[in-house]
């Protein structure tokens, strides 16, 4: 995996406020995340989030569950550093773990999640190491407990997903009238970023991909691998043109004991 792109000390220090400007609907996403737990009405949230990057949603969660403990994983010693500072405030409540999707993450965890999110970050994976991680969460994750997926998901017809990439391009150009001049070097050291992702996804959207790149998979399939591993309740909770919110719930063993 080519993982050079993401360790970048100026995209982890303005991530928070270039993914709100320039993600169509990133806040979105996360804040209806949020409200399914709070109407699944767990009594304390022990929460996994993969690629956790600047922190971000996982600080939402700790602000709206006080009882709620976290565990971040990520790769990148810039995010770590930024998402350390970041969640300082929180101290215990937040576990610390460095590592990718393919190392064996699952060692570090110390307490079982009922809660597992990841947000822009699986699709950089092949389709085997997709299924192999979901797999790896159901295996990891409590009984009763979630797993979500934001994420750049293709959608049911090629044409539509290629206007779903048309339409992230016209929306971060419209964007740059809400930079701020004293912001406005960040924006144009985003879009050298934003220019690569436009070559591999759009000027060369025939072209194979390889481990890294961004590996669209149709939502449909990836809710189907879901199902096979286990997962009930599978759905596409939210889309919005590129991005989807997918996930499933581990359910309970029962007994098979008879009266």
């Amino acid at each position: 995996m080519n993982k050079d792109r993401f360790h970048s000390k100026t995209m982890a220090k303005t991530y928070d406020k270039m993914c709100n400007l320039l993600v169509p609907g990133y806040d979105f996403m996360q804040d209806t995340l949020i409200n399914i737990l709070k109407f699944e009405n767990m009594a304390k949230i022990v929460l996994l989030d993969l690629g956790a990057g600047s922190g971000i949603l996982i600080e939402k969660v700790l602000k709206e569950f006080p009882d709620s403990v976290c565990y971040y994983l990520d790769f990148s010693d810039d995010f770590i550093s930024v998402a350390e500072e970041k969640l300082e405030k929180y101290e215990n409540r937040v576990i610390f773990i460095k590592s990718d999707f393919c190392s064996n993450w699952e060692s570090k965890i110390k307490e079982k999640p009922n809660v597992i999110t990841s947000m822009s970050a699986i699709h950089h994976l092949s389709n085997m190491n997709k299924k192999q991680l979901y797999s790896n969460c159901y295996n990891i994750l409590k009984e009763d407990g979630w797993f979500f997926n934001i994420d750049e998901m293709k959608t049911i017809h090629r044409d539509a997903y290629e206007k779903s990439l048309y339409y992230w391009i016209y929306h971060v150009e419209n964007q740059k009238n809400l930079i701020s001049n004293d912001e406005m070097d960040f924006y144009f050291k985003w879009m050298d970023q934003y220019e690569n992702w436009k070559t591999r996804n759009v000027d060369n959207i025939h072209l194979p991909k390889k481990e890294g790149d961004d590996l669209h998979e149709s939502f449909l399939l990836q809710l189907n691998w879901l199902k096979e591993i286990g997962f009930k309740e599978t759905d596409v909770f939210s889309k919005h043109f590129l991005w989807c919110l997918i996930g499933g719930k581990k359910p309970a063993t029962t007994s098979n004991n008879t009266i």
